[in-house]
C-alpha cells in the first residue's frame, strides 16, 4: 500500500474534514461526503493524515510530518489501515468506484429511512439549499455589527418591554370580542414567523459555507415542529459560526416582534388592534425563550453543545450517567477514569439540571391538568386520569430509548 500507487494521495473534492469535538472522553472529527451524503467519525490522528492527502504531500512527507507531532512512526500496518478505510468509505480521488459510492448513498439513504417511525418521522416541503444561497448573498450586509448590534439593543428593549407588561398583554390577549378574526389570524401570522425561524437557521448556514437540505415539519412525540436540516453545521471550524447557525433562528423570531411590538403603540382596541398584538407578542417571546432552554433538540441545546464544543451533549450525558450509575462495575469504573475533569463536570451538571427542569415543568403541567380535570370528574378520578397519563407516557420514553439504543448500536457514525 505505500507504492507508487498511493505515493501523493489525495481526497475526493467532495470530502470535507471538520474540527475537532469532544464526544465522551475521546476527540473526534467529522468528515463529510457531499457525494454520497454520509458522515463518517474519525479520530484526531487519522484526521491529522487526511488533512495532508492534498495530492502534494507524498507518503513520506506525511509520515515525517506525523512523526514530528505524535513521536510515532507510521509503519506499513497502519498504512493499511488507514487505506482499508479510505477504500471502504471511497474517499480517495482517482481511486472512487462510482458503483460503491451509489451503494454508500443508497445505503445512507435506507439508513435516514428506517428512522421513521410513529414516534418520529419527518416530511420533506422544501429543498431550499439554492435559495438560502441567494439569500445569503444579498443578507451579507445582515452578519455585519453595523447590523447586529442596533438589532440586539432593538428586540432587547422588545423584550423588556413584553416581560415587564405581561399582565397588560395577557388581559388583552385573554379579553377580546372578535377571537373568530383574531385567532386564526394569529395562527397564521405566528407560523410566518416560524417560517423565517427556519430559513434564518438555513441562510445563516449558507453564509459560513454549509449545505441546506431538506425544509419540512418533524414529528417527536407527542409534538409536531417545524426543521431545518443543517448537518454541516459539524464542519464550521469556527465556534461562534456553529453557535451562530443554531441562534439564528430565535434571533429572527425575536426581531420579527419588534415592529409587532410598534403595532401595538400605534394602533387602538379594533379587531387588528391590541388584542391581536398582545397574543403574537405573548406567544412569539414564550416560544423563543422555550426555543432557548437547552434541554431536548431545542435550537438552544444545539447552542450549548457546540459552546462547548461537544458533539452531542444530551448522548454523551446520557452516556456517562449510565457508567455513573454502574460504577460499582469495574469495566465502568474504566470507561469513567478515561473521562478528563472537565468533561465530567459537565456531563454530570448537565444531566442533573436537564432532569430537574424536565421534572418541574411536568409536576406544573400535572397541576394545570388537575385543576382542569378536578372541576369535570373530582379530585379522584383525576388523580386517576393523570396517573395513567404518567403510566402511558412513561412507556412511550422507555420504548424510545430501547429504539435509539439499538438505533446506535447498528449506526456507523
Amino acid at each position: 500500500m505505500t507504492g507508487t500507487t498511493y505515493d501523493r494521495p489525495r481526497l475526493r473534492p467532495e470530502v470535507v474534514l471538520g474540527p475537532a469535538m469532544r464526544s465522551g472522553p475521546k476527540t473526534v472529527h467529522h468528515v463529510k461526503d457531499a457525494l454520497t451524503g454520509c458522515y463518517y467519525r474519525v479520530g484526531p490522528r487519522e484526521h491529522f493524515v487526511m488533512g495532508l492527502m492534498d495530492g502534494q504531500h507524498t507518503l513520506e512527507d506525511i509520515g515525517r510530518r506525523y512523526t514530528d507531532t505524535y513521536d510515532r512512526r507510521l509503519g506499513p500496518g497502519h498504512w493499511q489501515q488507514m487505506f482499508t478505510m479510505l477504500g471502504r468509505y471511497q474517499l480517495l480521488d482517482g481511486y472512487a468506484d462510482d458503483a460503491a459510492l451509489d451503494r454508500l448513498k443508497q445505503a445512507h439513504e435506507a439508513k435516514q429511512s428506517a428512522r421513521q417511525g410513529w414516534l418520529r418521522r419527518r416530511w420533506v416541503i422544501l429543498r431550499p439549499d439554492e435559495m438560502c444561497a441567494a439569500l445569503a448573498n444579498r443578507l451579507a450586509f445582515a452578519f455585519r455589527a453595523a447590523f447586529l448590534i442596533p438589532a440586539f439593543v432593538l428586540l432587547a428593549a422588545v423584550q423588556v418591554f413584553v416581560w415587564t407588561h405581561v399582565a397588560t398583554l395577557t388581559h388583552e390577549a385573554t379579553h377580546q370580542k372578535s377571537s373568530w378574526i383574531t385567532l386564526p389570524l394569529s395562527a397564521l401570522l405566528l407560523w410566518g414567523i416560524t417560517v423565517l425561524h427556519e430559513f434564518a437557521h438555513g441562510v445563516t448556514c449558507r453564509h459560513f459555507g454549509g449545505t441546506v437540505t431538506e425544509i419540512g415539519l418533524s414529528w417527536r412525540f407527542p409534538m409536531l415542529t417545524p426543521y431545518c436540516r443543517t448537518d454541516d453545521i459539524v464542519l464550521f471550524h469556527q465556534r461562534r459560526a456553529r453557535v451562530g447557525t443554531a441562534f439564528a433562528g430565535v434571533f429572527v423570531s425575536l426581531l420579527a416582534l419588534v415592529p409587532v411590538a410598534a403595532w401595538w403603540w400605534l394602533v387602538g382596541d379594533g379587531p387588528l388592534g391590541r388584542p391581536l398584538v398582545a397574543g403574537l407578542l405573548l406567544f412569539g417571546s414564550g416560544a423563543a425563550a422555550i426555543n432557548l432552554l437547552p434541554i431536548l433538540r431545542s435550537d438552544g441545546y444545539v447552542m450549548l453543545t457546540h459552546a462547548l464544543n461537544i458533539a452531542d451533549l444530551r448522548r454523551e450525558s446520557y452516556r456517562f450517567w449510565r457508567l455513573r450509575l454502574r460504577r460499582r462495575d469495574p469495566a465502568a469504573r474504566e470507561r469513567l477514569s478515561t473521562y478528563p475533569p472537565r468533561d465530567i463536570r459537565t456531563y454530570a451538571l448537565y444531566g442533573v439540571a436537564t432532569l430537574l427542569l424536565l421534572l418541574s415543568a411536568y409536576c406544573a403541567l400535572m397541576w394545570v391538568w388537575f385543576g382542569s380535570l378536578q372541576r369535570w370528574v373530582g379530585p379522584a378520578w383525576a388523580v386517576v386520569i393523570l396517573a395513567a397519563e404518567t403510566a402511558v407516557v412513561a412507556g412511550v420514553l422507555s420504548l424510545a430509548a430501547r429504539g435509539r439504543s439499538g438505533e446506535r448500536r447498528t449506526t456507523d457514525e
